[in-house]
């Protein structure tokens, strides 16, 4: 009886071993998509506020995952800047170049949207007053 309830514990040990090991692996692979990253190089030719931080015209590098996108100067002056992502935005054209839109309020410009080419666009700001939008790169840019 008791090398009956043994074999019993080992198979049921053994049961609940291959449901974790399947659990990691679904994990994993599940994880994947989420951490892939998107890439783009653009020329900024003006003052802009990213991150809540002031930044002068020049060449920056985008990075973007699923949960924030990483602007950082190519030319040194800043380090980074790191926006959490608000929420994915529905692709509405066929742009094949990168695509940033700036919050106009007064004066300012404030980076609040990211578009990679064939990809959902990334909110990182949230302006909640009347603003118009500059956009930069794309079809249709327009300053």
């Amino acid at each position: 009886m008791r090398q009956l309830l043994n074999s019993q514990a080992v198979r049921s040990a053994a049961r609940v071993g291959s449901v974790a090991a399947a659990l990691v692996v679904a994990c994993v692979v599940t994880a994947t998509p989420a951490q892939a990253q998107s890439r783009a190089k653009v020329t900024i030719d003006f003052a802009f506020v990213a991150g809540g931080t002031t930044l002068q015209a020049g060449a920056y590098e985008i990075e973007a995952s699923q949960d924030r996108v990483l602007l950082r100067s190519t030319s040194g002056k800043v380090s980074q800047i790191l926006m959490p992502v608000i929420t994915r935005l529905g692709r509405h054209d066929n742009d094949t170049d990168p695509e940033l839109i700036f919050d106009k309020v007064g004066e300012q410009l404030r980076l609040s949207e990211v578009w990679f080419p064939d990809m959902d666009g990334y909110l990182v700001l949230n302006t909640p007053v009347d603003h118009e939008h500059r956009v930069l790169g794309g079809s249709r840019p327009h300053k």
